[in-house]
């Protein structure tokens, strides 16, 4: 028994409870997890809002472009061709022409070498200080209806003379823009004094 008892006497156990630990060890990891997690989240976040950032300010210059190109680039507002001038008007142009007419009629010698036409001209006063000028040709034997009709701006004067930029004409019952300007083209429909 000696034996027995002194080998059960030399063995003494000791036991260490290590779960305070174990648990503070996995507090510490699952909090080291989660401040991993919070910088991943937190650099993505990041560029996120900086990408939306980008794409804001990029939408802003965008607008601003397309702002700025409608307002230098607008369109003339399209006016569809009236007439501005009446019966009454064209009647007295022509009671006037053929008073001129009367007054201005040849010998049968003069007739083979003279060639007689009547212009007349309608100046509309615009906005601008220019004027925006109607010419009517008329031939002789038929003063009820222009032989030949145009239309331009009239420049402001310069040391040279007068200058004039094409707007339109009216041939064979047509409106024929010579312009490709909007601007002239509105200035054409709405200021031309054709006769129909």
């Amino acid at each position: 028994m000696s034996n027995d008892i002194k080998d059960q006497l030399s063995h003494d156990y000791v036991t260490h409870n290590y779960d305070a630990m174990n648990r503070a060890i996995d507090t510490e990891v699952d909090r080291r997890i989660e401040i991993s997690e919070l910088y991943h989240y937190e650099g993505s976040s990041r560029r996120t809002l900086m990408l939306l950032h980008v794409v804001t300010s990029l939408s802003v210059v965008a607008v601003a472009v397309a702002v700025i190109f409608w307002l230098y680039h607008q369109p003339a507002t399209s006016v569809d061709y009236v007439p501005v001038n009446t019966t009454a008007f064209d009647q007295s142009t022509t009671d006037a022409l053929k008073v001129i007419s009367a007054q201005e009629s040849l010998s049968e010698k003069e007739q083979p070498f003279i060639d007689t036409s009547f212009t007349v001209f309608h100046r509309t006063l615009i906005s601008t200080g220019e004027y925006v000028v109607t010419g009517k040709t008329y031939a002789p034997d038929d003063l009820s209806y222009p032989q030949e009709q145009y239309c331009y701006l009239e420049k402001a004067q310069s040391s040279e003379g007068l200058s004039g930029e094409p707007l339109a004409a009216f041939e064979e019952h047509q409106f024929m823009l010579e312009t490709e300007d909007l601007e002239l083209i509105g200035l054409a429909r709405k200021y031309c004094q054709f006769t129909q």
